[in-house]
């Protein structure tokens, strides 16, 4: 996104919060000072004949702004604009600017060994699932649910509040519409948080795989460590959805799935070729439930661990939608504590100190002056009045 774009388009970039293989992400202001992300995608070039050309934009980037303007919800993160950079061949969206996200603030907590309070462990997974029963009531799975796409909002009116976001990988799944069976894109799901039906290869998936992620989210919230911790992601083969040691932490806490528990667990395609860990040496040996997983701790109460393992159930088909685990479970039926529409609302106990979580960092924008700087310096000018200032912004939570 050029600088004369994103002036005519009203916004001022502040500086550059992320970056990856799409694109990347400025923090901006408008005219009225409200604060956005501003996330560019720019079309992958292509070589013909030794020259350089754009193509077009790649499809999951498409279905991202399709998704995003058709969805309102307030635990979906909000497309305000889209605008398009002729000059850059790139398309940009201004969405909400999230000050947090469930993975910093999980960072956060264990760093300092401090445990998330039981209030907003409640009121971070109720909103979670209420945007989750939006997403499915829209026949949209997310298939990437994980901590750090989950953004909690800073300072303002939606102060605490959680919302879904990276619709990268998402899809529509009405069955008017699929056009593509889903399991030709290739692997979805970060690993930690990808549900075994995956693991094992099916080629048919449902939105229950969204469930089980955020089933993975909600121990990690109660207990500050990931429920089926398999290998590092820098290890994953990405060519595939099976993933031995990912779907060993999960049988090593579950224990092995059977038929009588999920009755089509044998007609997966890589259930063979798991038999190694789904069984004990002999193959023929279940493999036992570790009653020492933090979610089965005695202490916990059995509400919390019946939320755990109902949204991580093996079968899909007897996981919960996030409608029904809203309105059937004890634990949000009960209001002690109840979930409340800012997370960071709660009494903590007398004598603790407030928690104050870091903001995100923000890389300086270059100054409007900075590209006649350089080229003074390239003709041999210079501009001793003029400085580039570099670092982190970080900024003071009010």
């Amino acid at each position: 996104m050029t600088r004369r774009a994103r002036e005519d388009d009203g916004f001022e970039i502040q500086g550059q919060i992320g970056e990856g293989a799409f694109g990347r992400v400025m923090h901006a202001r408008d005219g009225r000072g409200r604060v956005y992300a501003i996330k560019t995608f720019k079309a992958p070039p292509t070589s013909t004949s030794g020259r350089e050309q754009m193509v077009g934009l790649p499809a999951p980037t498409v279905r991202e702004v399709t998704m995003l303007r058709a969805m309102k919800h307030e635990n979906v993160v909000r497309l305000h604009k889209v605008i398009v950079d002729k000059a850059e061949l790139s398309l940009s969206i201004a969405i909400d600017y999230a000050e947090y996200d469930l993975g910093a603030i999980l960072t956060w907590h264990r760093r300092h060994r401090r445990y998330v309070h039981p209030r907003m462990v409640k009121s971070a997974t109720w909103q979670l699932l209420h945007g989750l029963w939006y997403l499915h009531s829209n026949w949209i799975i997310h298939r990437d649910i994980k901590p750090q796409n989950v953004l909690v909002m800073g300072d303002g009116s939606e102060c605490g509040v959680v919302k879904i976001a990276d619709f990268g990988l998402a899809r529509f799944v009405d069955p008017a519409s699929v056009l593509r069976p889903l399991h030709e894109n290739g692997p979805v799901v970060t690993l930690w948080y990808r549900a075994p039906e995956l693991l094992l290869g099916a080629r048919h998936y449902t939105r229950a795989i969204d469930i089980w992620a955020a089933g993975c989210i909600f121990a990690e919230l109660v207990t500050l460590v990931v429920p089926f911790k398999g290998i590092p992601k820098e290890k994953e083969d990405p060519r595939t959805m099976y993933q031995y040691e990912q779907l060993e932490s999960i049988v090593k806490h579950k224990g092995t799935p059977t038929v009588d528990h999920w009755p089509l667990v044998v007609d997966h395609p890589y259930y063979d070729k798991a038999k190694s860990c789904l069984f004990a040496d002999s193959q023929s040996e279940l493999v036992k439930p570790d009653e020492r997983a933090p979610m089965r701790d005695k202490a916990l109460a059995p509400e919390i661990r019946h939320v755990f393992e109902e949204l991580c159930a093996y079968d899909p088909e007897k996981r919960p939608t996030a409608y029904e685990a809203l309105t059937d479970f004890d634990y949000f039926a009960k209001d002690d504590p109840e979930p409340k529409r800012n997370i960071f609302d709660y009494e903590g106990n007398a004598g603790d100190a407030r928690v104050v979580y870091p903001h995100r960092k923000i890389i300086q924008a270059e100054k409007p002056h900075d590209d006649e700087i350089k080229r003074k310096a390239s003709d041999g000018g210079s501009d001793q009045t003029a400085t580039r200032e570099e670092g982190e912004v970080k900024r003071t939570r009010v």
